[in-house]
């Protein structure tokens, strides 16, 4: 006699390879899993590093739908995932937060009746049309266990869908850094860094595309960079990395610009920088976790407890002519300030998810 179906989790972005290295262990632990890379992402600098970092097996199976419009890639998206869903015909469907690859395998699997598991439900932003709250809100809508980060998210999730079932495990995110942190590479090796610099630096990340997709945006941020008190190290996303070309900026040589690394290289620079200055919801909760000050170049965020417990600063688009002064001021600050770092769970969010699943489903 066969044993049960298996569930099935979907990833296809950097951030998402990175949560399932964690939970495909856990989930495993707990029953038959498989594991299903879209292909969202599909070079070596945005995804397979990570495969070969963190230990992660290759995926059972791999949809290879690459990039494209968001209707395009969305589309593809849904017609591959519905394909190997009708094949295969897992228990479960687990996404993970809130990218073009979470709806379309939710909406796949929701429309062949196979229940879908949200990681990292409940987040929100008042901008209703940026594309990540499209997806999170539609997939909340129609998952059948909500998992969120923390408890205030829970809240609004028990009163918005009370058809679900909404638990708090915590951030999977914190499970994977955790377990990172003693495999992190030394700073002298990392494509960019100058030993020179020590921790007097600034780790900057931007991705948006309503930050890097309009150049009356991305102009004013670039020249506040480079009036910086002290360097900045700019990993670039290829999509940044060409909106910045297209830019007449000078950076005044504050601003070092370096093409996109893997993850435990970037924790080792957050860990060391002085201060980070990002728009990733990623790298504001580890820079939470890391104790090191952060600013975020949004109106809003959706980690409000970072934010409230003085480890985040938000800095908007029209506000950036503050950014040197708010870098400066968060650099002295750097190692004084401590907050409370455990809003989001205790690290041990994966092993939480793999019973509530494996209980439920």
């Amino acid at each position: 006699m066969s044993g049960p179906s298996p569930v099935a989790l979907f990833f296809g972005t950097r951030p998402q390879v990175i949560k399932a290295s964690v939970l495909r262990d856990a989930l495993g632990a707990a029953g038959p899993v498989v594991a299903v890379d879209t292909g969202q992402h599909y070079d070596y600098a945005l995804h397979q590093i990570h495969y070969d970092q963190l230990g992660v097996r290759p995926p059972d199976a791999f949809l290879d739908v690459g990039s494209g419009t968001h209707a395009g890639q969305t589309a593809a998206l849904l017609i591959a995932c519905e394909q190997w869903l009708e094949e295969h015909r897992p228990r479960a469907a687990i996404v993970i937060g809130d990218t073009n690859s979470t709806l379309a395998c939710a909406l796949a699997a929701a429309k062949l009746r196979v229940p879908v598991v949200h990681v990292e439900a409940g987040l929100r932003a008042t901008d209703h049309l940026m594309a990540e709250e499209i997806n999170r809100r539609l997939v909340d809508a129609i998952g059948s266990l909500l998992l969120a980060p923390c408890e205030r998210v829970a809240v609004e999730l028990r009163r918005q869908y009370p058809e679900a079932v909404v638990e708090v495990p915590g951030d999977v995110a914190y499970d994977v850094l955790q377990r990172a942190l003693p495999r992190l590479p030394p700073l002298g090796g990392v494509s960019g860094y100058d030993a020179a610099w020590g921790d007097r630096f600034v780790y900057v990340t931007l991705h948006r595309a309503e930050l890097v997709d309009a150049p009356e945006r991305l102009t004013p941020v670039v020249k506040a960079l480079g009036n910086s008190p002290l360097p900045c190290l700019f990993a670039a996303h290829p999509r940044t990395a060409a909106a910045l070309e297209q830019l007449d900026v000078a950076a005044n040589g504050r601003v070092r610009v370096t093409a996109p690394i893997g993850y435990l290289e970037s924790v080792a620079l957050a860990q060391r920088a002085a201060v980070i200055v990002t728009d990733s919801g990623g790298l504001q909760r580890e820079a939470y976790w890391l104790g090191v000050p952060c600013v975020t170049v949004r109106d809003e965020t959706e980690w409000v407890e970072t934010v409230e417990r003085g480890a985040n600063q938000l800095v908007g688009p029209e506000r950036v002519g503050s950014l040197p002064e708010v870098i400066g001021v968060a650099a002295q600050q750097r190692g004084e300030t401590k907050w409370d770092r455990g809003a989001y769970g205790d690290g041990h969010a994966a092993g939480r998810i793999a019973r509530s699943v494996a209980q439920r489903f």
